[in-house]
């Protein structure tokens, strides 16, 4: 199964053959996210901007209108989507699926459409891929679907194919699998970390609870990874190895769409921002809503679950001597090492209860080589939870105005 939240089905051409015209993107209308060195990157992102139900002469067929569009890009390892005036009619259908239809996404129907018109699409494989629309003749007209950008992955973040960049990701990586015995007794904040793509960066982040505990989808993320509307983020979750070995994991559990809350800049504040996702989280997710704590005084035996060089879930232990300085807890970790993708990732201190959110690193990020951090002993920065509270984060976590500090 590759899974988006979606409401089953199969695509009508999925085992049948038809006619479909692939375009590709031009390379000149490149969208420039500016994204922060920490950011992951792993994609082009490129504007089309293309009314498809206008663009596409549909099939016709017992009474159902098919719309098949095709986007190629040479060379990505998977093309993503993100569409930014979407709106089904009660009985519309969008999927998604290579050329070779191996796998496919959706369907998308009328319980997909947002307040925000908005619809990000998770990562599929190939550098083919086909969009199909199906529309009942007696609602024609009713639906409104634009594709406003596409992402080329040139890195394969969802691990598609086995001689991928992503498939050496993990060849130096000195951070632990969250299923090996060190995560034994961390496994609800381990449920409480994911992983956030924003059109070609990735980053991680937190779901975090609320006073009010009524299950709210809350992100703590940093603000540096923020890039573009946050309606066009993607968030995975559980993507992590079975093993303690392991260096792959299954990407079938996604939500998309979001709205930002609240941030502060790296440069005036604790570098945070919080969002909420504008679908409910699926209880088969097993989501968990981290605690917090808003006290003021250093953490003790902190550590930190992050989705390091985009790869599978991971634990970091053993940070000690954590030292506040200014808006961020500063401190070394002795067992792994954040990275670029690690951003946004929740800290714990010693009662399990988030307190920071990675920032930044002391390292030149090992340029040009992609797999010295390990090599490296160097400083962490994490936002801190206390100060970014009366920042934006306390009407937002604390509803109920009683005033706890966790």
């Amino acid at each position: 199964m590759f899974a988006q939240i979606s409401q089953g089905g199969m695509p009508t051409y999925y085992q049948r053959e038809a006619a479909v015209d692939f375009i590709s993107p031009n390379r000149e209308n490149l969208v420039d996210r500016n994204f922060h060195p920490m950011v992951f990157q792993f994609g082009e992102e490129y504007s089309l901007d293309i009314n498809i139900l206008e663009a596409v002469e549909p099939v016709y067929d017992e009474g159902v209108y098919t719309y098949l569009l095709g986007i190629k890009s040479i060379g990505a390892y998977g093309i993503g989507f993100i569409f930014d005036n979407f709106y089904l009619s009660d009985n519309a259908t969008v999927f998604l699926y290579d050329s070779d239809k191996t796998m496919y996404l959706g369907s998308f129907t009328s319980q997909n459409n947002k307040d925000t018109f908005t619809l990000p699409t998770s990562i599929v494989k190939s550098d083919h891929v086909i969009i199909e629309i199906n529309v009942p003749e007696n609602e024609v007209g009713q639906s409104i679907i634009n594709l406003g950008t596409m992402i080329h992955d040139y890195e394969d973040v969802m691990g598609y194919y086995d001689d991928s960049p992503s498939s050496t990701m993990n060849r130096e990586d000195c951070n632990i699998n969250v299923v090996c015995p060190e995560g034994d007794a961390f496994e609800d904040q381990i449920n409480s970390t994911i992983r956030v793509t924003m059109g070609g960066g990735l980053c991680s982040g937190s779901i975090v609870n609320n006073t009010a505990n009524d299950r709210t989808p809350y992100v703590l993320f940093a603000d540096h990874c923020v890039s573009g509307s946050a309606s066009g983020y993607v968030f995975h979750f559980n993507y992590q190895s079975s093993t303690c070995n392991g260096t792959s994991g299954s990407l079938n559990q996604s939500v998309s769409g979001s709205t930002l809350l609240a941030s502060e800049d790296i440069n005036s504040g604790p570098d945070f921002a919080l969002l909420e996702m504008t679908s409910d989280i699926p209880d088969s997710y097993n989501p968990y809503y981290a605690g917090w704590s808003n006290v003021n005084s250093a953490p003790q035996n902190v550590f930190g679950v992050h989705h390091p060089g985009a790869g599978i879930k991971k634990i970091t232990q053993d940070g000690s001597s954590v030292n506040g300085n200014g808006y961020y807890w500063e401190f070394q970790y002795y067992d792994g090492r954040v990275i670029p993708g690690s951003s946004g990732s929740p800290l714990f201190d010693e009662n399990k209860r988030q307190v920071g959110i990675a920032s930044y690193i002391y390292t030149n990020y090992c340029d040009p080589s992609p797999d010295c951090y390990c090599d490296q002993q160097y400083t962490h920065g994490y936002g801190r939870f206390d100060t970014a509270w009366n920042l934006g984060l306390s009407q937002y976590l604390d509803p109920l105005n009683l005033g706890v500090n966790s």
